[in-house]
């Protein structure tokens, strides 16, 4: 069927983009930052997996692993990067530490470039490349295109990812590369899991406390709605092999809720109707 990357396969997306292609015949090259979840996932996936050992802050080590893809490739491209691996730092702005927000951007936005940069050509950006072309799927969010309050550094890191996907998107048509926007809302993943309780207790003893409150009770109503994350790996499975895919898609529950209604609210009747919330 072909080969792709993806980074991130460990959990979440990632491991769900994974499992659906490698269940369609792929052979998938995943990053992870361990060996030990590279061999565990080697042992369950055997001969249609390859584990790429990176962390996307650091590009000597992206540039390795590109090499590797490249040695495996024999008159042929990688049919898709996935650009997945990502975190999320929230905290309202004049609370969060000035590291927080750097290693929000640099493993979300930086990372993803890191990524792009080495891993493009090898879906055929490159003169007197005649193979079947890859698409690079970036894998966003529904924040990507409005703002939520106390997650301001992980919306800008989406922000700026969403602009990257359109520059990049028209610099590679003399390719024939096309790179395509995935906007998940609520996805069963490890992130409900992972709320930074130390940050929290910080948080109480602020102006926003009772905001807090609220926050943890929204992310017990949005764990219950997630949708499973193989059904955003059936989305990019089935954008892939649609010749007039969109430039972006947008997946999530309650699509009028976390989509429709802050598309179309003027941006004062939103801040309205969020205060009222929060």
């Amino acid at each position: 069927m072909g080969k792709i990357v993806v980074t991130g396969v460990s959990t979440g997306i990632g491991h769900g983009v994974l499992n659906h292609f490698v269940s369609k015949g792929f052979h998938v090259f995943g990053s992870v930052r361990s060996r030990k979840d590279g061999q565990k996932l080697k042992k369950k996936y055997k001969d249609s997996f390859t584990p790429l050992i990176f962390d996307v802050t650091k590009e000597s080590q992206i540039k390795s692993a590109a090499g590797l893809v490249k040695k495996n490739l024999k008159n042929e491209n990688i049919l898709a990067l996935v650009n997945n691996a990502g975190i999320g730092l929230g905290g309202p702005l004049l609370h969060l530490p000035t590291k927080d927000f750097e290693r929000q951007i640099d493993v979300n936005l930086n990372g993803a470039f890191r990524v792009i940069k080495y891993f493009t050509p090898l879906l055929g950006a490159q003169k007197n490349n005649n193979y079947k072309k890859g698409v690079v799927f970036n894998i966003s969010s529904v924040a990507g295109k409005y703002a939520m309050p106390g997650n301001a550094a992980y919306c800008a890191s989406k922000h700026g990812l969403e602009a990257v996907s359109h520059s990049l998107r028209r610099e590679l048509l003399k390719y024939g590369v096309d790179v395509v926007i995935i906007r998940p809302g609520p996805i069963k993943t490890e992130i409900f899991k992972k709320i930074d309780k130390k940050a929290m207790n910080r948080l109480k003893k602020t102006d926003y406390s009772s905001a807090v409150k609220n926050l943890q009770k929204r992310f017990k109503a949005m764990e219950k709605i997630a949708f499973p994350s193989e059904d955003v790996a059936k989305l990019i499975y089935t954008a892939l092999h649609n010749k007039r895919r969109k430039t972006s898609y947008v997946i999530t529950p309650n699509r009028f809720t976390f989509w429709t209604l802050p598309m179309i609210l003027s941006d004062r009747h939103l801040d309205r109707t969020l205060r009222r919330m929060i």
